[in-house]
């Protein structure tokens, strides 16, 4: 006569065997979601940083001095390394003009600022220092915000065909790490154009 009030040895040790198959699969199901989360969050923060950059960059561009009497250098020099600009500023810092610089370091893309210039005359001779070489930077600038995994950046004016100092707007480019397609977008300078 047989016992039918439990399972047999056998019976339990199977059960084991597809109960800790299934655990473990479940558990390499949960790690690569959760991987996958991980990535997708790297990847919002990276798209978040990116539109703070874009950000930034339109608003400099838009306060971008418009030198319609052309009595100030040009308000746009690229060079090798950096893009330098000079926009009007007007806030709670003050008002008059700030030079405003680009460059890529080490797959860093960053924005230098210099402190708000109140007198023409002095933003000028600043200004001046960067035209002769406008890759050496400025010992006044401090960087303001900077992003990483940039792998590229292309920031061109889109001059006046009247005179090349008279820059209506940018070009921007930003080619990130690991993407073919770049972030592009185009900005007027004081509303011109």
């Amino acid at each position: 006569m047989s016992n039918e009030n439990g399972f047999t040895l056998m019976e339990t040790l199977v059960a084991l065997v597809v109960f800790a198959f299934i655990s473990i699969m479940a558990g390499q199901g949960l790690s690569g979601a959760f991987k996958v989360k991980e990535q997708v969050e790297s990847q919002i923060k990276k798209h978040e940083q990116l539109i703070v950059m874009m950000k930034y960059l339109k608003n400099d561009c838009e306060m971008m001095v418009n030198n319609l009497d052309e009595r100030f250098p040009p308000p746009f020099i690229k060079g090798n390394k950096y893009v330098w600009l000079v926009r009007h500023y007007s806030g709670s810092e003050g008002n008059g003009w700030q030079l405003v610089g680009y460059t890529l370091e080490n797959h860093s893309l960053k924005r230098y600022v210099t402190e708000i210039i109140s007198l023409k005359q002095d933003a000028t001779a600043v200004y001046s220092q960067v035209i002769k070489d406008p890759d050496l930077g400025l010992a006044s600038s401090k960087v303001s915000y900077q992003i990483s995994q940039v792998a590229n950046q292309d920031i061109q004016a889109i001059w006046s065909p009247l005179s090349r100092n008279i820059p209506l707007g940018l070009k921007i480019s930003i080619y990130m790490d690991g993407i073919a397609t770049p972030l592009s977008s185009s900005c007027l300078a004081e509303g011109l154009l």
